[in-house]
């Protein structure tokens, strides 16, 4: 695998310097082939559950998709085995008016068994040039490895964030008490609250970088990107702003991990990092706009092998943020990565929050769908941190617990307890049965609920 890996102590450094070290810069180009994109482009907001089929995906076999669900049902809190991928432990839970069983894996070992687990992750900078209707001219360079906020880039404010950084205490409440580490390994704490022992823990490793820098070229011409507002490039009406084509990115996410490029270890968890870009769906029932996604696919190893990775877009505090102040820098990783170690493989369903009285795109245990769509109050928790560039407040999101998704604030099988749904902040969803009073359908996907006011605090009254 062509990259090197730094030490905590190296974070420090801006990425533009760990870029200058770079040996190769790596020019890729989507293999998928179009036209311009005409007409304006719905916008459903930023990772709308209606685009859900391209948040968390699952692109593996149905044979390794089975191998996975008969270890899901074994015995509860045991750790996977016969294929390689991250670590990750199976079990299950019972819930709804059918008493129907939910099997899941999560990243990191038995919560039971106590220790700490370490993810090995490599942090893949992408930068996206997009090239205009002359098919020559760089219209928008949107680089992860350039000084941005506080004179650093988004590869180094994002590695020394919340995510990697433990330092950070989390209040919690009367029922859930304080917890200090990264910002994932204390949210899966959370759920794991009334089950795990006291020393367990499932941390990131301090991150890897590739050596090579890889630059994506977009081409307006060949509808790889297009202005929100459907007008020809540079987009500089009023509220319009360049977004890719969620087809042609994941062409050149593909290039980048495959054996020809990084060529990852299923071992290990990429993380592809871009600035300032969203996607768009093209076609009949697309939209914009994703921010990220995370998924799980057959590893490089072939055979019984996943590779689990995630991307997510990283929008700097000093940029013109078309979704303010949903996806300021963190949140977004926040999200993916959260969703990551509590679904890794993308083939956890549940059950929606509410019977037969709406319908969701999407049913799969996703911790941070069910809040991303709510109210700022309610979504978005700021951590606050001194970096190399000086202070620093990060933006991450709230995230639904297991216990939300069980029905059950004493499960898997005794956890946070009354009243515990949501982490870091616990009161997020603090109402733990949907209202009777059928109004307001506040938040997404399975974790969605009602509420009879539609009030910005989503509780019952």
């Amino acid at each position: 695998m062509r990259k090197i890996s730094l030490l905590l102590t190296v974070l420090a450094l801006t990425f533009g310097a760990m870029a200058g070290f770079a040996a190769t810069r790596v020019v890729l180009r989507s293999t998928t082939h179009g036209t311009p994109v005409r007409g304006r482009i719905q916008v459903n907001g930023p990772d709308n559950h209606a685009l859900s089929a391209y948040k968390a995906q699952n692109h593996l076999s149905l044979a390794m998709n089975n191998l996975i669900k008969t270890q899901q049902r074994g015995p509860a809190y045991h750790n996977c085995s016969g294929f390689i991928s991250i670590p990750c432990f199976n079990s299950w839970f019972i819930t709804g008016y059918r008493d129907s069983v939910y099997s899941y894996s999560m990243v990191g070992h038995s919560p039971r068994a106590g220790g700490t687990t370490g993810i090995p992750n490599e942090v893949i900078p992408l930068e996206l040039q997009l090239i205009g209707p002359d098919g020559v001219t760089v219209l928008y360079d949107f680089d992860p490895s350039a000084p941005q906020d506080l004179g650093l880039s988004d590869v180094s404010l994002e590695t020394q964030g919340p995510l990697w950084n433990a330092t950070t205490t989390y209040p919690g409440d009367a029922n859930l008490p304080p917890d200090t580490g990264q910002f994932v390994d204390t949210v899966i704490r959370a759920s794991f609250n009334g089950v795990k022992a006291a020393n367990w823990h499932t941390t990131l490793n301090p991150p890897t970088f590739p050596i090579n820098h890889y630059v994506g070229q977009l081409f307006y011409n060949n509808g790889d990107w297009a202005c929100i507002s459907g007008l020809t490039p540079p987009c500089t009406s009023s509220g319009d702003f360049p977004v890719v084509n969620i087809n042609s990115i994941s062409n050149i996410f593909e290039q980048i991990l495959s054996p020809a490029q990084e060529n990852p270890p299923s071992t290990e968890v990429p993380i592809i990092l871009t600035d300032f870009v969203t996607a768009f769906i093209p076609g009949p029932g697309g939209g914009c706009c994703v921010l990220g996604f995370h998924s799980a696919q057959p590893g490089n190893e072939g055979g019984n092998s996943v590779l689990v990775w995630t991307w997510a877009t990283y929008i700097a505090q000093s940029s013109n943020n078309p979704f303010a102040p949903f996806g300021y820098d963190t949140f977004v990783l926040s999200h993916e990565t959260s969703e990551l170690y509590h679904d890794p493989f993308v083939n956890t369903l549940v059950s929606p929050w509410i019977d037969g009285g709406a319908t969701f795109a999407q049913g799969n245990l996703e911790t941070g769908d069910v809040i991303e769509g709510m109210h700022d109050a309610d979504s978005d928790y700021h951590v606050q941190l001194t970096t190399t560039g000086g202070p620093y407040t990060y933006h991450t999101q709230n995230e639904a617990l297991l216990p939300w998704f069980t029905r059950n604030p004493e499960g898997p099988p005794v956890g946070p307890g009354p009243g515990v749904y949501s982490w870091p902040d616990t009161n997020t969803l603090n109402n733990g049965h949907p209202c009777n009073t059928q109004t307001f359908v506040y938040g997404e996907g399975p974790g969605g609920f009602y509420t009879d006011d539609g009030s910005s605090t989503g509780q019952c009254h």
